[in-house]
């Protein structure tokens, strides 16, 4: 019986086709396929820390990512829940730092996980793909400096309609809790709740038991920009 045989970039899908690496060349995204390697972690497993060594880059491929940084007295200062698409490791990896920020799995996921010691190499050999990381880095700096500039300046309605928008696009399902949002948006639980059941007696949203299902985004882009 003949073997079906997979082709390379099959096996790191969905990220070939979304977030940073989808508009990466195609020589790049072939080592990525070749040196990645699937992990699996269960909702609340840490994957690293802050002050850790790097061990290499991980992009995620599904479920969601939590992001903290210990601010005072170690205690933990929620920054980001990340999306499919999303990388993250190369700033401690490509500058031989400590990580700065810790990362662990918001629910049950799956990250490609590319090596140092592949990445290391590959920059020996392909110094061209050094522009690749590049880009991964400038894309994660103005991510950054966008939401700092939204909570600086938008209200709660808009910023939760942002991220609901951000964290629904594939599928509709958001997988996080009201907790979750409620430190991602930087408000008490209390205020995210109201919010929550605004949107849904406006059948923007479903509010169920750990789950939020975006039923209209045109209602949720409606407010993404209030003031």
């Amino acid at each position: 019986m003949n073997q079906i045989k997979v082709a390379p970039l099959a096996r790191i899908a969905p990220l070939d086709q979304i977030g940073w690496l989808a508009r990466e060349p195609q020589a790049f995204r072939e080592w990525v396929a070749e040196a990645g390697r699937w992990r699996v972690y269960e909702a609340g497993q840490a994957i690293y820390s802050a002050g850790d060594e790097s061990d290499g880059v991980y992009g995620l491929g599904s479920g969601c990512l939590e992001i903290t940084l210990p601010l005072i007295g170690d205690e933990p200062v929620f920054l980001h829940l990340a999306e499919i698409g999303f990388w993250i490791g190369d700033t401690a990896e490509l500058a031989e730092v400590p990580r700065v920020v810790s990362l662990a799995a918001a629910s049950r996921c799956r990250t490609l996980f590319l090596p140092s010691r592949d990445i290391q190499a590959i920059l020996v050999a392909r110094p061209e793909f050094w522009r690749s990381f590049y880009r991964l880095g400038a894309i994660n700096v103005s991510a950054t400096a966008k939401y700092y500039a939204e909570a600086l300046s938008l209200t709660v309605r808009a910023r939760v309609c942002r991220h609901l928008l951000r964290l629904s696009e594939a599928p509709q399902v958001v997988e996080a809790t009201q907790d979750d949002l409620a430190r991602l948006v930087g408000v008490a639980r209390g205020t995210l709740r109201r919010c929550l059941m605004e949107l849904a007696e406006l059948k923007a949203i479903d509010v169920s038991y750990r789950k939020l299902r975006v039923l209209d985004p045109a209602i949720l882009a409606r407010f993404r920009n209030e003031q």
